[in-house]
Formats: structure tokens, C-alpha cells, sequence
């Protein structure tokens, strides 16, 4: 133990002094009732003499007085001592501080300060070196001092790098401090480089080395890559058997999908098909890797996000179709639908049907685009953004005769007619494909000579024809031509979508040239892919986007397959938003190995920094000082008193909150309930919801509602919440005592809300049949009466809230509740049946925030979900109070009033 301020030790030696004091001051003296006052008279003491306080006091009161001063020298406890004795030459202290370290950095830091610290008291020299190189993309300069508020005041500000330790460029900064009498302690990352030979040699060269290294369990990366799902890859160092979770996250950090990988011990990595619905994947703009002990958060740091870009998307198509087209080999939705299956996210239908949704693209063979009021309708779409391609064939070449046709919606002046090449009425030959143009969307795709093209529709010629063409045949005639239109695009092939025209659709090109197009209705407009992409947001060592450090430099678009990431390129997102590319740690990185041991094992334990005991020996003192108040006041007779005083504080209030410890919460406050499922994603949703719904409920209404419970129905009693969620997975299965309680529940007023979770929308496409199997299991002996489809007639529509549709985490799917006209249940429905996920939607996190997005509708469809929730409390509260207030002019009309 060392004190930081010894001179108030001297305080010390006023202890002689506070004894004789405390020894000569007498207590108070004692009060004795005499019989008579003769008896005084007669008594004549033999000496007089201060009464003199008890031994048990006096120390009591200068060992108060003790602590109170050895507590103001600030002493302080320091753990045992790790750093090399016997040495009185320089400690070189080497700090890994690239991402791997971030997850005990707060640990490395106070490690690198004991050590430090403790150098410096014993009067060495201490040279801090970094491992990682810096935001300008070199080694940092080496710290060389004996100060120890320098050093304290560097190691607090340092931060963790977002790219691997640079063991290479560290060996080369070692070789100036080869000095007999240096010791090295080395605050390794353990994760194995091709360099850790080289750094053991260069370490052996200048003196003893220590080793000290934290648990390896938190190091781990995440890489993905992409195809019709998304397909990640775990790569972790050897610490037993881990149970991750891989989380699909928006923009915003809503949760989209959460995936289990296990992770077998012994093994380097672990793969996992993420089966994303198109709709939430086009939402995606990252994957975070978690474990059991951070499964909320992710784990801390770079390695563990990988961040999407414009490659890993799927953009909604819409395919205009016509009866007949989808003919196998001969219609063009037949083969657009095989070139185009695997690379989107494809609607077929009528343009109404497709417009009234999402689109990114909307594709129109010929002849679809026939009706002036689908042209209109078209038109105003692509003015707004959207994409449209087009296909030639006889009807184009039709209208192409046809003057003053209202919206074209061509990006050049046809000429009338067809283009015949090859065949008995033609003296030409069927024309091959030209290399496409570099200013080309098509630019770096090869031409197969075997693709020929044998009729077209050609280009009217004019001056800015050639701005206008994307691919030529061999004879320079344009194959592909577009233009901007508004805010959106047009483009045109010049022949047909089916292999009647020419063999494009047959060859491998075909579904390259759409997949080019596509990735074009993100915004791209005008100006060839670009080849070397700057960087435009990097991930920092907490995993948060931000400006590029000024070592950044720009990446060519063909290197991002095979580069890890560094100072040079760190990892993020790179190029124009509408190119944009996304270089991670973990896509390129080999497996992570454990590095072989650099030197002497040293344990993080001692290398703590030191504790202040002086807080704990004021704080004792100051104790014993209001001890020694309270033996005071008892032995003047005062202690008592105060005792009485408290006796006589008016406790009734008191009283009447305390409970009975039998009555439970439920009875005593006005709470909502959820059915737990036994998948603690759903319940823990379940929870979150309904807690984030009263809260809504509480602030803008008159209800005052406590927190959600947790039920089983069948062993918990029911009979005190108005409300019960019940979200029903796919495995529910019937349960005789469930189904009476429920029943029971119903028959007294209570409402169920029966929730299958977005079954059948974008969130779940494919689980519509399990949800329905499951919920006929379900509701198996359930008390259901006839129902009928909610709408805004209905008095959930109008409770609280008017509102015409009744959104959760999805939108559009139908709400079921009783059909009107039960007088057994004062015509109030028992039970709302639906898929719209309203657990997710009202659900609020521990940080305050929705971690769970909406489909489609954003924060607007949230508020709509909130109210509609809002409507089902009051209606469960108050039943059908609003269908009453209805039938008041009618009642006061009968009433003669």
C-alpha cells in the first residue's frame, strides 16, 4: 500500500491530543430523585474529581479520528507486481490494437497503464508501441517518456483500428530498440499472422518478453456472399462449442430476421443459409454477428458486421404479361421468366396490378403496351424513378406508322416496318453483336459470336442518335437503345423477348444484359460502371459508420473479391450510392488461428490498475463517527425520545400500500397478458410489444396500465387481465385445459388476440399453410363464434381512433372478429383473429427504440399499428360503449324526450 498525499499523515500525531480532550470532557451528569432535602445535608463527598469518559468510547472515537486522516493521504492497494524485476533499462510495451482487440480494449487499456504505471515509479523509461497502423495508413511514432501523466493521458485516448495489426511494419519499428537490460511485454491479440515468426525473432533480440493475452472466446468474423439467398460463414478461435445468432438489421438497426449458428468446438468456422424473403432482403443493409452473452447488441467491432451493398439487393420486377405469352419456347414471358428467376424478385400481371405496389423495374414485351391508358399510367410511373424496358416486335413496328401516338414511350424515333436479315425474301445475313460501347452499361460483358440477330426495328437516324445507343450489331445499326425520362428511364431492345427475332434470349448474355439493367434502378444514370470506387463511409472500431480516415484510398471494383480490408482500404462502403460496394472484414480473410505464444504467459490478473482504499477508510470513519453520535445521545437519555418521535409519524399511508403477499399484481393494477409460446424470440417479443403498447395506451388515453404478464393458460388464473395476445406459432398444438380456460376467459368478458405473424405476406411468403394448420389446432374446442372480415364499419374502427385499415408489422392482411348480433355477449367480439404481427410493430427495446422494422409502410404504418392496438384496449376495456352512443337519438325519441 502507497499514499498518494503523505503529508496529511501528520494529522497523526494530534491523536495524543484528541485523547486527552475526549478523556476530560465528563457525560452528562445523572439526575437522582431524593426523598428529602436533609439527606443532602448529611452527605460531604470526600473528593471531587471529573467524571471520566469509558475506555470502549475513547477508542472508538481516535479511531475514528485515525481513519479520517490516514483516509485523506489517499492511500491506495496495488496488486501483486508482474513486471520484470532486476531490470533497470527501458520496458517496451507493445499494444495489438487492431480489430481484434476491440473486444477486451477496455481491459488492454488498464493492463497497458498498471504496467506503464509501474515502470515509471521505478524509475524506467517506457516506449509504447502500436501494433496497427494508423488513420494517415502508417505505423504511429513510438511514445518514449518517464512522465507518467503523459503516458496515463496517451493510453486513455487511444482507440482500436477497424483492420488487422500490421505485424510486418512492427518488426521493422522494433529493430531501433535492441538495447541490453530492456524487457518486453507484449498485450497480444492471439490471432495468428504470416509475420509471428519473424516478430518472435525480432523480440528475442532485445531482452525478455512477456505475453499477456485475454480470452479468446469474443474473437470471431462474419462473411456472407450472396446468390438466391444469402449464405454467411463464422470463422472463430477455439473456445468450446458457441452459440451465435446472425441478425438481418435495416438501415435504421430494425431487426428484419434472426438466424441460430452453432459453432462446434474444435472447429474453425461455421456456414448458414440465411432464407431471407425477397422484401426484407431489398431492406437489408447489414449482418451482425452475436452471441449467448451480447444476443441483443451483436459483438463489438468490425469483424463481426457485414454490411450489404447494391450486389447483394433484390430489386422487385414487374413483368406486364398478355394471355399466351408464357408458352415454353415460344412465348417471350417464357423465357424473360427463365433469364430473370434467379436474378430478382418477379410480378407478373397487368400494369394496374403492378404498378399498385413496389417496383423497381418493370418490363414490357410487345404488345403490352398497346392501350393509351396503360401508356399514361406507364409514363407517369417512369417519370417518377421507375426503370422500364422494353421489347420490340410486330405490334411496335405497327405503332411506329402510326402518327401522334399519345406517350410512346420509346427512346428514339422508329422507322416504320421490319428489318429483315437472312431468309428467301432477304439478301442480307442474320448480323452478330458489336463489342459494347465503354460508355456502355454493357461495358466488360463478352459478345458471344453465336448470338445473331435475323429482324429489328430500326432507329430512325438523327443527330443524337449515337448518345442514345447502349449495343450495335457488327453493320452498326443500334440493338439497344434509351433515354432519361423525368426522374426514370426508358430503354428498348430492338427485337423481341422470345427467340423468334434472334437468339439473345437463348444465350448466357441475355441474363447478364437484364441483371446490368436492373442493378440500374437504384438511380444510376448515364456514364459506364465505374472501375476504382472511393471510399465513402468506413466502419470504425465500435462498428459505427463514418467519414474515411485520410490514409483511405479508393479500390478498383475487380479487387474487392480478394482484398482485406487494411489502412489503405478499410473496411465499408465504397463508390456512388447507385455502384456502391462493400469491402468486410470477414469476406476475405482466411480462418482464424490461435498465434503461437511470443513470450513468457503472463496473466491479466496482476496487471490492474491500483485500487484506492482512501474512499472505503473515510467512509468507515465517518461511520464510527455517527456511532459514536448515537451512544452519545443514549447515554444522555435523548436516544430514546427520538425513538418515541418515530413511534408517532403518521404511518397509515404507509399502510395502505402495503399488499398482501397473495394478491398478485394483476388484481391490484390494470395489465395486458401474452400466451407464452415456449420460443423465447416470440415471447420475448410478445413482451416487448405489449409493454410498448400500454406505455402508448397510458400516455394518450385514460387507461393507466402496469407492465405485460407472462401466462399459461390452463394453470394461470385469467380472470384478472381484459386483454390476452396470443401469437401462434407453427408447432402449437391443442391443449384440453388451455382451450376451457381460454373458454371460461371468453365467457366473462375477456377478448383474445390471435396472432400467426405475418404468415402469408412478404415477412413469411411460404409459412401461410403451417399457419393455418397451426391455427386450427389451436383454436380445436375454442368457443369461436361465426365471423366475419373487420372493417372500418365495425366499433374497433372508431373506439379511440378512426382508422380504415388495421396494420402491425405487415400490412393488407384481412382481421377477423365476431359476426354482429350475439346478445350473450352484449354483441362484443370475444376473439380477433389476424396475421399482421402486432407484437413486432408496438414492440420497444431496452435502449427506447423499435428494434423490429415494418413492412411496408415505415414509421406511418408503426402509428397506425399503435392506434389500432389503442382501439383493442379501450374496446376490451369498455366493450361496445361507442355502438351504444349510436342508438341515443333513438332511445330519447322512444323515451318522449
Amino acid at each position: 500500500m502507497i499514499f498518494l498525499t503523505p503529508l496529511a499523515l501528520i494529522g497523526l500525531l494530534a491523536l495524543p491530543l484528541i485523547w486527552w480532550l475526549i478523556k476530560a470532557t465528563p457525560p452528562l451528569p445523572r439526575t437522582q430523585v431524593f426523598p428529602s432535602l436533609m439527606v443532602l445535608r448529611r452527605l460531604h463527598p470526600r473528593r471531587e474529581d471529573t467524571v471520566r469518559a469509558p475506555l470502549w468510547l475513547l477508542i472508538l472515537r481516535v479511531t475514528a479520528a485515525a481513519l479520517l486522516i490516514v483516509g485523506l493521504a489517499q492511500p491506495v492497494h496495488r496488486p501483486q507486481e508482474i513486471a520484470a524485476a532486476g531490470h533497470s533499462g527501458r520496458l517496451i510495451l507493445i499494444l495489438d490494437d487492431g480489430w481484434s482487440a476491440a473486444p477486451h480494449w477496455s481491459e488492454r487499456l488498464r493492463a497497458a497503464r498498471a504496467l506503464g504505471d509501474r515502470a515509471l515509479q521505478q524509475g524506467r523509461e517506457v516506449v509504447l508501441l502500436r501494433a496497427a497502423r494508423g488513420d494517415d495508413g502508417a505505423l504511429p511514432e513510438p511514445l518514449v517518456t518517464r512522465d507518467a501523466a503523459r503516458f496515463d493521458d496517451t493510453v486513455q485516448r487511444l482507440r482500436p483500428a477497424p483492420w488487422p495489426v500490421d505485424r510486418h511494419a512492427l518488426v521493422a519499428a522494433l529493430a531501433q530498440f535492441k538495447a541490453s537490460g530492456d524487457s518486453v511485454t507484449i498485450l497480444a491479440d492471439g490471432v495468428a499472422t504470416s509475420d509471428d515468426t519473424a516478430l518472435r525473432q525480432a523480440l528475442d533480440g532485445i531482452g525478455p518478453v512477456s505475453d499477456m493475452r485475454w480470452p479468446a472466446c469474443d474473437i470471431a468474423t462474419l462473411g456472407a456472399t450472396s446468390g438466391d439467398d444469402l449464405h454467411v460463414r463464422v470463422s472463430a478461435l477455439p473456445c468450446g462449442t458457441r452459440h451465435f445468432q446472425v441478425r438481418a438489421r435495416n438501415a435504421e438497426g430494425g431487426t428484419l430476421g434472426v438466424y441460430p449458428l452453432d459453432l462446434p468446438g474444435g472447429a474453425a468456422q461455421a456456414e448458414a443459409t440465411l432464407p431471407l424473403p425477397p422484401a426484407l432482403r431489398n431492406q437489408t443493409a447489414r449482418l451482425t454477428l452475436s452471441n449467448d452473452e451480447n444476443a441483443g447488441n451483436g459483438t463489438v467491432g468490425p469483424a463481426t458486421i457485414r454490411l450489404l451493398d447494391e450486389g447483394d439487393r433484390r430489386r422487385p420486377v414487374g413483368l406486364l404479361s398478355m394471355q399466351g405469352d408464357d408458352t415454353p419456347l415460344v412465348g417471350a414471358g417464357f423465357y424473360l421468366n427463365h433469364a430473370l428467376g434467379p436474378l430478382a424478385e418477379l410480378h407478373q400481371g397487368t400494369a394496374q396490378q403492378l404498378l399498385t405496389g413496389a417496383l423497381s423495374v418493370l418490363i414490357a414485351p410487345d404488345g403490352t403496351l398497346s392501350q393509351d391508358n396503360t401508356r399514361k399510367r406507364v409514363a407517369d410511373w417512369v417519370r417518377k424513378g421507375g426503370e422500364l424496358i422494353r421489347f420490340a416486335g410486330p405490334a411496335l413496328a405497327a405503332d411506329s406508322d402510326t402518327p401522334n401516338v399519345a406517350e410512346p414511350l420509346l427512346p428514339v424515333a422508329l422507322m416504320s416496318g421490319v428489318r429483315q436479315l437472312g431468309g428467301p425474301m432477304s439478301w442480307g445475313t442474320p448480323q452478330k453483336l458489336a463489342a459494347f460501347p465503354d460508355d456502355s452499361p454493357f461495358a466488360g460483358l463478352n459478345a458471344p459470336p453465336e448470338v445473331t440477330i435475323s429482324r429489328q426495328v430500326l432507329a430512325r437516324p438523327a443527330a443524337d442518335l449515337n448518345d442514345h445507343v447502349w449495343a450495335r450489331l457488327t453493320d452498326g445499326t443500334p440493338l439497344v437503345t434509351a433515354t432519361s425520362y423525368g426522374h426514370g428511364e426508358i430503354v428498348l431492345f430492338h427485337v423481341t423477348a422470345g427467340a423468334d427475332w434472334s437468339s439473345l434470349p437463348l444465350s448466357g448474355l441475355f441474363p447478364d444484359m437484364l441483371q446490368r439493367l436492373i442493378q440500374r434502378s437504384a438511380g444510376l444514370r448515364g456514364g459506364a460502371p465505374v472501375a476504382t470506387l472511393a471510399p465513402a463511409a468506413t466502419l470504425d472500431a465500435d462498428g459505427l459508420l463514418g467519414a474515411p480516415p485520410s490514409g483511405a484510398r479508393p479500390l478498383a471494383a475487380a479487387d474487392f473479391s480478394k482484398t482485406v480490408p487494411s489502412a489503405e482500404h478499410p473496411p465499408g462502403l465504397y463508390g456512388p450510392r447507385a455502384q456502391r460496394r462493400a469491402l468486410n472484414l470477414g469476406d476475405n480473410m482466411p480462418n482464424l488461428m490461435p498465434e503461437p505464444r511470443l513470450g513468457t504467459p503472463i496473466l491479466p490478473v496482476g496487471a490492474q490498475a491500483d485500487q484506492p482504499i482512501g474512499p472505503i477508510l473515510l467512509a468507515i470513519g465517518l461511520v464510527l463517527l455517527l456511532l459514536d453520535l448515537l451512544l452519545s445521545l443514549r447515554r444522555r437519555g435523548l436516544l430514546g425520545r427520538l425513538a418515541v418521535l418515530a413511534a408517532l409519524l403518521p404511518l397509515a399511508g404507509h399502510a395502505e400500500t402495503q399488499t398482501p403477499p397473495d394478491v398478485p399484481p394483476a388484481a391490484l393494477q390494470t395489465r395486458l397478458a401474452y400466451v407464452v409460446t415456449g420460443h423465447d424470440d416470440v415471447d420475448e417479443a410478445s413482451r416487448e410489444g405489449l409493454a410498448g403498447l400500454s406505455t402508448y395506451a397510458s400516455d394518450r388515453s385514460s387507461a393507466q396500465l402496469g407492465p405485460p404478464d407472462a401466462i399459461h393458460p390452463g394453470q394461470d388464473d385469467l380472470a384478472f387481465y381484459p386483454l390476452i395476445y396470443w401469437p401462434v406459432t407453427p408447432d402449437t398444438q391443442a391443449d384440453a385445459k388451455r382451450t376451457a380456460a381460454l373458454n371460461s376467459f371468453m365467457a366473462h368478458g375477456g377478448i383474445i388476440l390471435i396472432d400467426t405473424q405475418g404468415a402469408g405476406s412478404d415477412l413469411d411468403p411460404d409459412g401461410a399453410h403451417e399457419a393455418t394448420a397451426a391455427l386450427k389446432r389451436a383454436t380445436d374446442g375454442l368457443a369461436v363464434p361465426p365471423l366475419m372480415k373487420l372493417d372500418d364499419h365495425h366499433v374497433l374502427g372508431h373506439t379511440f381512433y378512426l382508422l380504415h385499415d388495421f396494420p402491425g408489422r405487415v400490412a393488407g392482411q384481412p382481421v377477423w372478429v365476431a359476426r354482429g348480433g350475439d346478445e350473450s355477449l352484449d354483441d362484443v367480439s370475444p376473439v380477433i383473429i389476424g396475421a399482421g404481427d402486432w407484437a413486432h410493430a408496438w414492440a420497444v427495446g431496452a435502449d427506447g427504440n423499435h428494434p423490429y422494422a415494418v413492412i411496408p409502410g415505415g414509421d406511418e404504418q408503426r402509428v397506425q399499428a399503435y392506434r389500432f392496438g389503442v382501439n383493442i384496449v379501450l374496446y376490451a376495456l369498455t366493450g361496445n360503449y361507442k355502438a351504444d352512443q349510436m342508438k341515443v337519438p333513438a332511445l330519447l325519441e322512444r323515451m318522449g324526450q
